[in-house]
């Protein structure tokens, strides 16, 4: 009972595949039906024993013909596979209708289903259909013997015979149906000139010669305009079907681009499986291209760097390579690339087509999107259409997002440097303020105590507190200008990281008193446009927080009185040297556990290290031998 339920429900109840059906059905209906009648015909009437031997041999030589047709017609295979005998060797090579080697295609089942076996080679098919006509043509010939006239439409054969013209008409249209009617008439001809063995005597007249020869030209023009109607019907059908298919996909990939901006290579990679499904393509590649610089010229694009997302699902006797210099080519060149190539000898008409639309962020090529499908023809302007209209809306959700999170750093920035004036406009003005206070405090206990002997004694733990608090202000106000430096913005408009430096150092000997020098090297081939790269302000951003923390470091830890600061412009790679002229760390050990128990501000050594090397940089802390401490890092551009 299950398997029976199973092989039912194999059946198609769309609308689509019934009409693809409907001239198979026609034809096999007809076909078995004039059968029955043949056969009712025979057994009714009592024919001498020579023509009712020619009667039942025409019987089983046409109930064969019926039941292997039946057995192997093609939308048999599709609909009821399980019920279906094997398939002979010769028609496993070139059979094309079978689930496995169907390729998917937009327009691989557009058009309706021949009634008799289709195979992927055109002698094949001329072989089969030959043979078809034969069988019917003969049967009708030879089963003249039957009726009167001995011919043509006296044949109890003649309406089982016209069902091949109804296969032709259906499979090929006008010009197949046309030219089996003209074969099938041959043999009507041939039963008026030579009448068939056993047949009665009777003199034609010209009804019976029209009437015979007139019925099979006429079923085959009806038959194949049917077909005609049927398939733009289906092709109307199938174009509407991908309409909605392809509006649901952009809805879908709408969707996907709103949920998922907080992840991109997800939302990706899910927007490709949706517009593959919506187009019907068999793969779909995305890649996205990102220069180091925007302003750099074309000759810079083998700096490319390249993320691609893609979904596949062709089978696997029909590889298709996808390699990255064709998606380069396409974004070099900044041209589609439609093309059809043709598989080998034995797959028909089939070839793969592909097309590659590249999209541009002003005129720099930012994404291309590729689409390869085994098909019959090109891709045809409603899948261009529609990869124009997806993609499209992936780089505006893309330069969206981007442009978001530029809002969010420029908002950011604005934040801190508002904040920033607010500190250096009351926290710190008031510091100052107390730290001015208490230096005047000092100064007036000491002259009051070198005044008077007996005042001396009672002032001396006044001014001794006095003092710490003096220190103690003035930490406070070097700790508040560092915060208020630390949330100004660092590299705004024109500004190059020499210029930084130079800002940092004078900032930093205004809170600490120390004395600082810069000293800058620069080799003359650099590019300027690439100094103010995005990838240069990432690396002048760590250079200048390295730093930063280095100044830090020497001002509290290590007591030192003066730091050179070393900056090296290369084409290749930015360095920078801090040194200082404090105690240092005596022993590795020691420098160890600094590290491990952060005694230095902020990260500490961990965070200069880490900053070099998330940039493909090195970061290097030595002893040097007389006193102090050396800190370089090394990050390329």
């Amino acid at each position: 009972m299950g398997q029976s339920r199973s092989s039912l429900q194999a059946f198609s109840g769309t609308t689509m595949r019934r009409l693809r059906n409907t001239p198979s059905y026609f034809f096999l209906i007809w076909r078995w039906t004039m059968w029955l009648y043949a056969l009712v015909v025979i057994l009714n009437y009592d024919y001498d024993p020579l023509r009712r031997k020619i009667g039942i041999i025409l019987l089983v030589v046409t109930l064969l013909q019926t039941l292997f047709v039946t057995l192997y017609a093609p939308f048999l295979y599709i609909l009821v596979p399980r019920l279906t005998p094997p398939i002979p060797l010769f028609m496993q090579k070139t059979r094309r209708i079978s689930k496995r080697s169907r390729p998917m295609a937009e327009d691989a089942e557009a058009d309706i289903l021949t009634p008799l076996a289709s195979t992927r080679n055109v002698y094949w098919d001329i072989i089969i259909y030959s043979i078809d006509l034969l069988i019917c043509g003969f049967a009708m010939y030879y089963g003249g013997a039957l009726g009167n006239p001995p011919f043509g439409a006296g044949s109890v054969f003649y309406r089982y015979g016209i069902s091949t013209v109804f296969a032709a008409a259906f499979a090929y249209r006008y010009r197949g149906g046309l030219t089996v009617a003209l074969g099938y008439n041959l043999f009507v001809i041939l039963g008026i000139f030579v009448p068939p063995p056993g047949a009665i005597q009777h003199v034609a007249d010209i009804i019976d010669i029209l009437g015979s020869l007139i019925d099979v030209p006429l079923v085959a023009l009806l038959a194949a305009y049917v077909a005609t109607l049927l398939s733009q019907y289906a092709q109307s059908k199938r174009r509407e079907q991908d309409n909605v298919r392809r509006q649901q996909a952009l809805v879908h990939v709408s969707e996907t681009l709103l949920r998922g901006a907080h992840d991109i290579p997800d939302m990706l990679q899910k927007s490709v499986a949706q517009i593959r499904q919506g187009g019907h393509f068999q793969r779909l590649a995305l890649a996205l291209f990102e220069l180091p610089d925007e302003e750099q010229t074309q000759s810079a694009q083998d700096h490319w760097t390249i993320h691609t997302y893609a979904e596949d699902t062709i089978p696997g006797e029909f590889p298709i390579t996808h390699n990255k210099s064709l998606l380069q080519e396409v974004a070099q060149h900044g041209k589609p690339i439609i093309t059809f190539e043709r598989l080998p000898e034995g797959n028909g008409q089939y070839g793969i087509a592909r097309l590659y639309i590249p999209f541009f962020k002003g005129k720099q090529v930012q994404m291309v999107l590729g689409a390869e499908s085994i098909r019959q023809t090109h891709f045809s302007e409603r899948q261009e259409r529609f990869l124009t209209i997806s993609g499209t809306q992936l780089l505006v959700t893309l330069d969206n997002i981007r442009l978001t999170e530029e809002t969010i750093k420029l908002a950011a920035a604005a934040e801190r440097g508002r904040i920033a004036r607010e500190i250096h406009d009351g926290i710190a003005q008031l510091v100052y303020m107390l730290s001015l206070s208490a230096e005047t405090c000092v100064a007036q206990a000491n002259r009051i105590a070198e005044a008077s002997e007996e005042d001396a004694e009672l002032l001396l733990p006044l001014a001794q507190r006095l003092e710490k608090l003096v220190t103690i202000s003035k930490q406070a106000l070097w700790e508040t200008r560092n915060y208020m430096f630390n949330l100004k913005p660092l590299m705004s408009g024109s500004t190059t990281l020499p210029q930084m430096l130079k800002n940092q150092l004078r900032e930093f000997e205004t809170i600490s008193g120390l004395s600082t020098q810069l000293e800058v090297t620069s080799d003359g081939d650099i590019d300027e446009a690439h100094l103010h790269s995005r990838r240069y302000a990432q690396v002048g951003t760590a250079i200048f927080r390295i730093v930063q923390e280095a100044l830090t470091n020497a001002y509290k830890h290590a007591e030192a009185t003066r730091i050179l600061v070393y900056l090296a412009q290369c084409p290749t790679q930015v360095e920078v040297e801090v040194r200082d002229n404090g105690h240092g760390l005596p022993s590795p050990t020691q420098l160890q556990d600094a590290a491990q128990k952060h005694l230095y501000s902020g990260y500490g050594l961990q965070g200069m290290r880490e900053r070099a090397e998330e940039l493909g940089g090195t970061f290097e802390i030595t002893q040097i031998p007389d006193s102090g401490i050396r800190i370089y890092a090394s990050i390329p551009i």
